[in-house]
């Protein structure tokens, strides 16, 4: 947490960022989390091959990057927009459907989405082409 003294020795909050961490796990068990703490970023933690359930899926290298405060309002606006429309969600997670985890202060909220949805797509696609760019 950051903060500024004012010449009256007064504490100045404004500069103090709104912690935020959404993660989502897609079909294949790779994870995207976007942290808000300070810088924005990005990070994609691929599944191993001893992990898949497959045996044969390898995700990947790992990536961690910055992302511009545009870019992390595109995604959680995504993510946001795919949180209040409940008819692509699901109770209960399995092969190839996706999960989106929100965390802000001391709350956390879980959503699955139907492997066959749209806004799943949606969200995968704005993910894969932040990491890749």
């Amino acid at each position: 947490m950051r903060t500024n003294n004012t010449k009256d020795g007064v504490q100045d909050y404004r500069s103090i960022s709104k912690k935020e961490i959404y993660k989502y796990h897609d079909g294949n068990n790779n994870t995207y989390i976007i942290k808000n703490e300070g810088k924005k970023t990005i990070e994609y933690i691929p599944i191993k091959l001893h992990f898949s359930s497959s045996g044969y899926y390898d995700g990947g290298n790992h990536i961690k990057k910055e992302i511009s405060q545009l870019k992390f309002n595109e995604i959680t606006s995504i993510i946001d927009e795919v949180r209040r429309n409940k008819k692509c969600h699901i109770s209960n997670r399995f092969k190839k459907s996706g999960m989106i985890t929100i965390l802000r202060k001391n709350d956390k909220k879980t959503y699955i989405l139907n492997p066959d949805s749209k806004e799943l797509y949606k969200i995968e696609k704005i993910l894969l082409d932040t990491i890749k760019n």
